[in-house]
């Protein structure tokens, strides 16, 4: 499937953040694939519709790879078909979610506890997705249970066209430094295509994992959130070997703005400004003077006052 997308850039799935008006903006700063946010297995089988709508692909033009999680394999091979059906080009089977939310009901990482229940999941993902089928993990659930390589191999055997390793294990969660010798580890042992992902600051960052692990693409995570000029920055040197300049606070807040009128278009004023209100701050973190808007953007009502505090902004 990597071999088909136009660059080696890859947007992770956040839960809460990689909706359609993120995808959108990652599409129009040059991402390669997309992926949608954590979407429940079982929701899905119950036809939760808050659950379905997350599918949505809109006017995407890139491939959109749709994230489940869920650690039943009878209800993973109801529902794998149903990506595909939505306009997805492949499925994904979160295996590397450390929320203990999540994990508590032995989805996610904690899958990763249990390499014969992640097969089971697996083979039912590939046997019924009726498109290509990759899983993310992490490390290891612990540090003292680092099983990357293993559960990377028995991925391949289910038929999986991609893996990504985040270079954390569940315990780190975010915390300390993303270990990219496991991601090298990873590539070194199976013949499908790694993702490399955890720890990509900045463009130069994704140009050494690629160096430094030999995976064949990287996946760009937290960083990007109020910053999608880190993928322009990304897919420019590693294609051409350029870095533009940064963006200027005119640039920053036009964009913000952009992005949150999109939120607001797709899921109306009311829920839209209140989910908005993250991504503005995303978007002005750093800049002079927003610490002095931040609490009015908190709790901004209406696009028209988050419009307003953001381009007072233009003034510092």
């Amino acid at each position: 499937m990597i071999d088909k997308l136009k660059n080696k850039v890859i947007i992770a799935p956040m839960a809460g953040v990689t909706d359609r008006a993120f995808r959108e903006v990652a599409e129009l700063f040059g991402a390669g694939l997309v992926f949608t946010e954590m979407i429940s297995a079982k929701g899905l089988y119950y036809g939760d519709k808050k659950t379905k709508s997350l599918f949505d692909k809109g006017n995407l033009k890139i491939p959109l790879c749709a994230q489940i999680f869920g650690h039943e394999p009878d209800i993973i091979s109801k529902v794998a078909g149903y990506a595909v059906s939505c306009g997805a080009s492949c499925l994904d089977i979160n295996s590397g979610c450390p929320a203990p939310k999540i994990t508590k009901s032995s989805d996610g990482a904690a899958l990763m506890k249990n390499p014969l229940l992640f097969e089971e999941v697996l083979y039912s993902a590939v046997k019924n997705a009726n498109c290509p089928v990759s899983v993310k993990i992490r490390a290891g659930w612990n540090r003292e249970s680092v099983n990357a390589v293993q559960l990377a191999k028995i991925a391949e055997k289910c038929g999986v066209c991609m893996i990504t390793v985040h270079g954390r294990t569940a315990a780190d969660y975010y915390k300390g430094k993303a270990d990219w010798s496991i991601i090298k580890d990873v590539v070194s042992s199976v013949n499908i295509p790694v993702v490399g992902n955890g720890d990509i600051f900045n463009a130069q960052n994704a140009k050494e994992m690629l160096e430094q692990t030999g995976c064949a693409a990287v996946m760009l995570g937290r960083a990007t959130l109020g910053n999608p000029w880190l993928i322009r920055d990304t897919v420019l040197l590693l294609d051409e070997n350029k870095l533009p300049k940064p963006p200027s606070v005119e640039e920053k807040i036009k964009l913000a703005l952009f992005h949150i009128s999109l939120i607001i278009k797709y899921k109306g004023e009311y829920i839209g400004v209140r989910q908005a209100r993250k991504h503005a701050l995303w978007y002005i973190k750093g800049l002079k003077e927003s610490a002095r808007v931040k609490n009015l953007i908190s709790k901004a009502n209406s696009y028209e006052e988050i419009e307003k505090h953001l381009t007072c902004l233009n003034e510092f």
